[in-house]
């Protein structure tokens, strides 16, 4: 009889386990917040939980934040907010965002002292004046099936600005859900 309890346990106990791996492969996926690149929106330690079955009912959208796989190295993964979608052109003035020429709204914006910060052009490219196409320098247009991501902390984000738009392939899912710290849980 006791034995039959252990091996009951033992089976439960891998059962949740197969479960919980099946739900993180291709329902629902935690992930940890490195940097303060979406601040403030999401601070560093943050976690939040990944819808990975949203993107097979739908397309991604403005504002969307989704955790993606970084096209340089699909072994590391970044979190960003969807800014540009296919076909959209952008392009910077005075430190604004502009889509299809028109204002971006952006209310998640960073701010330093109560005031937006700057949405500027990304860098040269190292040992030149050349800037890459995307680096906002001069309009560009997303390319098709890819988007163009950014942080909410413009002058603190590693993002399309400087590598390039992000193919729909790389992209696991949406966060949705803050589950911690718990000062901080609720949705996105």
């Amino acid at each position: 009889m006791k034995r039959r309890k252990v091996l009951e346990s033992g089976v439960a106990v891998v059962l949740a386990i197969v479960l919980a791996l099946l739900i993180q492969a291709f329902l629902v996926k935690p992930f940890r917040i490195p940097t303060s690149s979406m601040a403030d929106t999401l601070r560093p330690g943050d976690r939040v939980l990944v819808d990975r079955v949203v993107y097979h009912l739908r397309r991604p959208r403005r504002g969307d934040i989704v955790v993606f796989e970084y096209p340089k190295n699909r072994n590391i993964m970044f979190i960003k907010r969807v800014i540009g979608l296919p076909g959209d052109t952008l392009e910077t003035r005075a430190g604004r965002l502009y889509v299809n020429g028109r204002l971006l709204d952006e209310p998640f914006v960073h701010q330093t002292d109560g005031v937006r910060d700057p949405t500027n052009a990304g860098e040269p490219v190292a040992g030149t004046t050349m800037r890459d196409p995307w680096s906002l320098a001069l309009p560009y247009t997303v390319g098709r099936d890819e988007y163009f991501v950014m942080g909410d902390n413009r002058t603190g984000s590693d993002d399309s600005r400087t590598w390039g738009t992000v193919p729909t392939a790389n992209i696991i899912g949406a966060a949705f859900f803050t589950y911690w710290p718990p000062g901080r849980v609720g949705t996105l």
